[in-house]
């Protein structure tokens, strides 16, 4: 197997240089990454070049290999990214910089809610009693204006802590 005159290596030697155990060299050697060229010897160019190779079949897609292998080397990355950013949610979310989509979806049909309250009930009644004096259109613009300005500051102002109520405690 061994080129004539080209020199081999111990396991160590090969291990030190890629990186590895001398374990996951005789792995490699034994998928057929490795050629190994004696009995615990390898040629240093093939072994090189065959674990280079290996390496690049490792990034072909997310998740697997060529032969449509999981690649656990980057589902692992995947899922610390994962768990990378579960922990930054939490940290946000315990900070208050981060709301459930739940919660924010209940927030904004109360919000609604209330906003329909007094657009239909009281911003008519209101603007009824305002206009009776009124003799002109651009009168009865101004006072709309004014209970549909004053209704938006009134909801601009609403505490919505208030308005859900305490936040459930979840433990994160």
């Amino acid at each position: 197997m061994a080129g004539a005159g080209n020199p081999t290596y111990p396991v160590g030697t090969i291990a030190k240089l890629l990186m590895l155990t001398d374990r996951r060299v005789q792995q490699l050697a034994k998928e057929g990454v490795i050629p190994k060229a004696e009995r615990g010897r390898y040629d240093l160019v093939p072994s090189v070049q065959g674990y280079i190779r290996y390496l690049q079949s490792l990034d072909v897609g997310p998740g697997e290999g060529e032969d449509g292998a999981i690649n656990y080397q980057s589902e692992k990355a995947r899922r610390m990214r994962a768990d990378a950013d579960l922990k930054e949610m939490a940290v946000l979310q315990l900070r208050g910089s981060l709301i459930n989509a739940e919660e924010a979806a209940a927030v904004t049909a109360l919000l609604m809610s209330e906003l329909k309250t007094k657009l239909l009930n009281n911003a008519p009644v209101r603007i009824a009693a305002a206009g009776k004096s009124t003799k002109t259109e651009a009168a009865l613009k101004k006072i709309i204006k004014a209970e549909l300005s004053e209704i938006m500051a009134g909801i601009s102002k609403t505490d919505l802590v208030a308005l859900m109520g305490e936040p459930a405690s979840d433990g994160v």
